[in-house]
């Protein structure tokens, strides 16, 4: 049975962010060994049958369950996904609370092969899904469980249109688990660009949120961490942190991950910024 522990954060981080840690010669000797024998297991556990036998399973209290009963079962499945992460048994509850969720509010019900799909997502992988087999539905999936775990979570799609679309056509399946879902387009404000990225679930493109981490880094400089960030706040000083917009970059789904990480990675993205840097007090 395969399971998928909630990575670490990075404790001195400004935000929210997985933490990284560079490998050494050994490592990365290793890693270039064993990469292939390991994506072939890891692509295994991904299409792992006791996926879908656990939704089965789980989605029959899930339809006895009143409305009222899933904001609750919501809850406690949040408790178990901080403690347990993103073993099967988890994430098979969790599916079949979003897909009963999904029936009530927008009329449609996950297939077997969404459900997979979610899946293999949720262990950080590519889903190959063909057009028309729903991939705006699949997403709900890792999304919402992401989002209960208590990760900032960000769909990322190729355009405005798709944005906003996507988030308002899933936003009722979001609510009803109790999760906050934002949107950030092309000429939005920056106060509002900081309220959507506030949200649970935050829908946006690729560019958006490039650019908005770019001013982030800007905004805080170099060899920044939380200590100074409160520092700052406690001396009365404007503090960096309440000019970013961004509240982490966690977990991410990219929907056309193709065109997004192939055809428009080609094209650089380029922001500047002043040169100089207020002397530390």
């Amino acid at each position: 049975m395969s399971e998928l522990a909630l990575p670490p954060l990075a404790s001195t981080a400004a935000y929210p962010e997985q933490a990284c840690e560079r490998p050494g010669i050994v490592d990365r000797i290793a890693d270039g060994l064993l990469a292939p024998v390991a994506r072939r297991v890891q692509g295994r556990k991904a299409r792992d049958p006791a996926i879908v036998e656990g939704v089965r399973e789980h989605a029959k209290q899930a339809e006895k369950l009143t409305d009222a009963g899933i904001k609750k079962a919501a809850g406690e499945l949040r408790l178990m996904l901080r403690r347990d992460g993103f073993t099967v048994a988890a994430a098979a509850q969790s599916f079949a609370l979003i897909r009963e969720v999904a029936g009530r509010t927008v009329g449609m019900r996950h297939f077997d092969s969404q459900i997979r799909g979610g899946w293999v997502i949720l262990n950080g992988m590519i889903a190959e899904m063909e057009t028309g087999e729903g991939k705006t539905l699949t997403a709900t999936l890792p999304a919402c469980t992401a989002a209960m775990a208590g990760l900032p979570v960000h769909v990322i799609t190729v355009n405005d249109y798709l944005t906003a679309r996507d988030a308002e056509w899933m936003a009722p399946v979001y609510r009803m688990l109790g999760l906050s879902v934002g949107v950030v387009v092309n000429g939005k404000e920056p106060h509002a660009r900081r309220a959507a990225y506030g949200c649970d679930v935050t829908y946006c493109t690729n560019k958006e949120l490039t650019f908005d981490y770019l001013r982030d880094r800007i905004a805080l400089g170099s060899h920044v961490n939380r200590i100074q960030l409160s520092i700052e706040r406690v001396a009365g000083i404007e503090s960096r942190a309440s000019r970013l917009v961004l509240r982490g970059l966690f977990f991410a789904i990219v929907d056309e991950a193709d065109s997004v990480l192939v055809d428009e990675a080609r094209t650089p993205l380029i922001i500047s910024g002043r040169s100089d840097q207020t002397p530390e007090k």
